[in-house]
């Protein structure tokens, strides 16, 4: 059967040469997307003291930019404080010069000492580079004011977000009378971008207010626009002359031991081992290779505890740095569409199915190679990967594989692309070897409609028909209004063995879904509100036979107060058909049939910016045959500037006919900065589904950008029947680049 998704496909390429006609112009103010906005970057004779202070001569050249807008709390009124930001290069490095005035910097806000924090209880200032001036892509950095770093890299205007991408950059404050100040520094070799000489980037900056809940831009401070979309953004002129580096070696050492009692016996490992986190080469500017041997992929960050009351798989994020570079090339599928639920519905690629087993179980590898980069108007990028043979504690035995993934996309007309990828993975002892190969494609059209889609095969021994899957959506995102259409399909055969499918099981007959959802978000003039939303959404998901299984219809109603506090309501109606009995983790079982049930919750989160802050939440309603009482709490306490807890408690109240249990998952992270480069963090983890709590501890020196110690310490114990000791684990590594 011939998927109806591939409409979407024809669809873009057919409306491409009409509607899209005007997007067809040169970069520079194309559509009318930019208001014509640009800074002029001046070269320095000498690189500027990184002290936070703009006293040098130097800093004078440059010409400031100051004329920024609010984009809340009053759309397009000028800032209420004074900003101010100058631009120097030299050969290796661009300087970026910020003074923040403040009528009373006694209330500027700054706590966080913890780089890539989000930094949401505090002030900030962030750029983004747009470095191919392709308004499509570019690379963000964010401050407070301590000069507590943030960074990450952003695809597609912001589609894709990864927030697990360090690099090397410095940034120096300093807090006075009249505000703060702050020196950037980025090395020309964090960043990739085109041979050109003259070049011309795209940059925005933005600048947040805390005690007032203002958000001030230099450009794009329309509310329908992200700031991550960097077609808004402003120009970025004056730069020549620039050099990237060509070659970085990334050794690591690292040593320890462990512990696992699988099967009741006690396993014991120590291990010293060196080898080569990455070589990374750059063939162009803006295209590099990177090269890993004997990589160390154990985790120094631990997966947040999750509780799964539903009868699919849980989704666990990738944090491995090799896999960091250009990681938003490799993006395909189809996401979630609540923002709550990190699940996608379909990954052709996941790479955290590289190096470690299904559960979670580390796999050692042998090396590989990854190519990303631009050339020309395509995105590019390969990845291959083998791993060895290897007992797992488990007791399992996984042989060696070849992980191999292939990528392209084709940049067109104004913020659109068409793309294809390619996946091979060779046999283990509880995969099959298999290929998939897909193509995808996503338009804007106007300011705010997308549309996008995606067409997908795959191909497994002993699996003839049925291997395919499409999506095709069309979705409107302004202020004001949103909806969206959605339509997927996956086909019962469909087999991608390197990503990732939400509703997949044994024995499952593949999935027709269709979702639509519609809001509309007023700004009224009420005392005290910024912003209300009404929404609606239904989702109709059946089996390739057309056999509804679920059908889910939710009203929603929000508010986001001036004070930054936001209340939520939301009232949902279900249908769920179970083919088969579900037994649910913790306890009871729901028998095979029809069921009807509505849940009703409120939320409510407050600002941010507080000493003491958080959320809260109720939950009541149906589940299945029985009914549901959940709660959960997340506060955030800022105590100093050094010291922070963010305890997350979750419980639930099931009552079936068959069985009454309750399920609690406990999340504690416990924050100790000694400074911006000495870092503790304690977390607990507690999961009644498991019967399984855990602890980590963790040490992380930056002895300097890029390089780090950590000391890491995790165990693992079960408690109830058969408690004790699951796993344990002790970790000393150390980095150390170099740079040619």
């Amino acid at each position: 059967m011939f998927l109806r998704s591939t409409w979407i496909i024809v669809l873009a390429f057919v409306g491409a040469d009409g509607v899209l006609a005007q997007d067809r112009r040169p970069p520079q103010g194309r559509s009318g997307l930019q208001d014509g906005r640009s800074i002029r970057a001046v070269r320095a004779a000498e690189p500027p003291v990184l002290d936070g202070l703009l006293t040098e001569a130097v800093w004078a050249q440059a010409e400031p930019v100051s004329d920024f807008l609010q984009k809340d709390p009053q759309e397009g009124a000028p800032a209420s404080e004074k900003t101010e930001v100058r631009i120097l290069f030299d050969t290796q490095h661009i300087y970026v010069g910020i003074f923040c005035s403040d009528s009373n910097s006694s209330e500027i806000r700054a706590t966080e000492l913890r780089r890539d924090n989000d930094f949401q209880n505090d002030d900030l200032f962030e750029l983004i580079l747009d470095t191919f001036h392709d308004h499509r892509d570019g690379y963000l950095f964010r401050i407070n004011p301590l000069g507590t770093q943030y960074d990450a890299t952003v695809t597609n205007e912001g589609q894709t977000t990864n927030t697990n991408w360090d690099e090397k950059w410095d940034a120096r404050t300093r807090i006075t009378e009249g505000g703060w100040s702050a020196e950037i520094v980025i090395p020309f070799k964090t960043l990739r971008f085109l041979d050109e000489d003259p070049i011309v980037w795209g940059v925005n900056f933005h600048r947040a207010i805390k005690r007032k809940n203002e958000d001030v831009f230099w450009a794009a401070h329309n509310r329908d626009f992200r700031f991550a979309e960097v077609s808004r953004a402003g120009h970025l002129e004056g730069l020549e002359g620039i050099r990237a580096f060509t070659f970085r070696v990334k050794p690591f050492f690292t040593t320890g031991g462990s512990q696992a009692v699988p099967d009741g016996r006690t396993v014991t490992r120590h291990s010293t081992d060196v080898g080569l986190e990455v070589a990374k080469y750059l063939i162009t500017p803006q295209l590099a290779l990177d090269l890993t041997a004997n990589p160390d992929f154990a985790q120094a960050d631990v997966d947040d505890a999750q509780v799964n009351l539903s009868r699919f798989s849980l989704f666990f994020p990738e944090r491995r740095e090799f896999f960091q570079e250009g990681s938003g090339i490799f993006q395909f599928g189809s996401r979630n569409r609540q923002a709550w639920d990190s699940r996608p519905q379909l990954l052709l690629f996941h790479s955290r199915r590289i190096g470690l087993s299904d559960n979670r179980e580390e796999i050692p590898l042998w090396g590989g190679l990854k190519l990303t980069g631009k050339q020309g108007p395509l995105e590019l990028g390969l990845l291959n990967m083998q791993t060895r043979r290897s007992d797992l504690a488990s007791g399992q035995t996984a042989p060696g594989q070849n992980f191999t993934v292939l990528r392209a996309k084709g940049n067109i007309l104004a913020r659109s692309y068409v793309g294809a990828m390619l996946t091979r993975n060779t046999a283990s002892s509880t995969r099959p070897s298999n290929h998939v190969a897909g193509l995808d494609a996503s338009f804007t059209f106007v300011r705010n409609l997308n549309v996008q889609g995606f067409l997908t095969k795959s191909s497994s021994p002993g699996l003839d028909a049925g291997q395919w899957a499409g999506m095709s959506k069309v979705e409107w995102d302004s202020d004001r209004f949103q909806f969206s259409l959605e339509r997927l399909e996956i086909q019962e055969n469909f087999r991608p063995e390197m990503g990732f499918v939400s509703r997949a099981q044994p024995n499952w007959k593949g999935l027709q879904q269709s979702v639509g959802v519609a809001a509309y978000k007023p700004r009224p003039r009420l005392p005290g509100v910024r912003q209300m939303e009404f929404s609606a959404s239904v989702e109709h998901l059946a089996n390739q036979q057309g056999l509804l299984e679920t059908r889910d219809r939710e009203f929603g109603w929000s508010t986001d107060f001036q004070s930054g506090d936001t209340v939520d309501f939301e009232y949902s109606q279900t249908f769920e058909r179970l083919l088969r009995p579900f037994p649910i983790r913790g306890g009871g079982t729901v028998p095979a049939g029809d069921y009807w049930f509505n849940e009703s919750e409120i939320q409510y989160r407050a600002f941010r910016g507080r000493q003491f802050s958080g959320s809260f939440s109720v939950s009541r309603g149906g589940f299945y045959n029985g009914t549901r009482t959940g709660v959960e709490i997340s506060p955030q306490i800022k105590a100093t500037r050094n010291l922070s807890f963010e305890p997350s408690y979750e419980w639930n109240k099931i009552s079936l006919p068959d069985a009454s249990f309750t399920t609690q998952q406990l999340n504690t992270q416990v924050n100790y900065s000694f400074s911006q480069k000495w870092l503790t963090r304690a977390t607990f983890l507690l999961n009644s589904q498991d019967n399984q709590y855990a602890v980590n501890f963790r040490l992380n020196y930056i002895f300097r950008p890029g390089d780090d110690l950590f000391i890491v310490y995790n165990e693992t114990r079960t408690y109830g029947s058969g408690s004790g000791l699951q796993d344990r684990a002790l970790i000393v590594k150390v980095t150390y680049s170099l740079d040619y």
